[in-house]
């Protein structure tokens, strides 16, 4: 059982370049990457109040921590458009947008937090069942077993 595990996890990490190249996510990809890497990318006070919220049409979308921080961080938005771009492969980012936190999250604004911790709650064996009856008509058993493993973990992942 061991082996086939390996092997089927081998086969989708196989699968998962093709995949991104024929759905056209490289460039989607590689757009977002710049979220994990964002306190390497720009500078401390920057990464310190402002955080990236989303990338929408190749816009960056960072929440900004209050009205003073946004004008300042105007003047250095082109020559991070461009840093960014340099460290960019695929895509380029064609503008930055900022937006201030909503009034209810003013007060826990934290560049720092990674959200709510994430627990393992298994689904239960009804919804288990009934996907596996969905996932019954994929004729190919890796794919069938890897799209299950896929489906259960992100069903059994759950935020705090």
């Amino acid at each position: 059982m061991v082996g086939k595990k390996k092997n089927s996890a081998a086969n989708v990490a196989g699968l998962l370049p093709s995949l991104l190249r024929q759905k056209g996510w490289e460039k989607q990809l590689d757009l977002h990457s710049v979220f994990p890497k964002w306190k390497d990318l720009v500078d401390e006070d920057f990464a310190g109040h402002a955080v990236p919220l989303k990338i929408e049409r190749d816009v960056l979308w960072l929440e900004v921590e209050n009205s003073s921080w946004l004008q300042q961080l105007q003047y250095g938005k082109y020559e991070l458009l461009a840093d960014l771009n340099d460290f960019l492969r695929l895509g380029q980012l064609k503008d930055i947008k900022m937006v201030l936190p909503s009034p209810k999250d003013k007060l826990s604004f934290d560049p720092d937090d990674k959200g709510p911790p994430v627990c393992f709650e298994r689904p239960s064996p009804e919804k288990i069942a009934s996907f596996q009856k969905q996932v019954d008509c994929i004729g190919d058993e890796e794919c069938r077993e890897a799209l299950m493993q896929f489906w259960y973990l992100a069903n059994a992942c759950k935020k705090k």
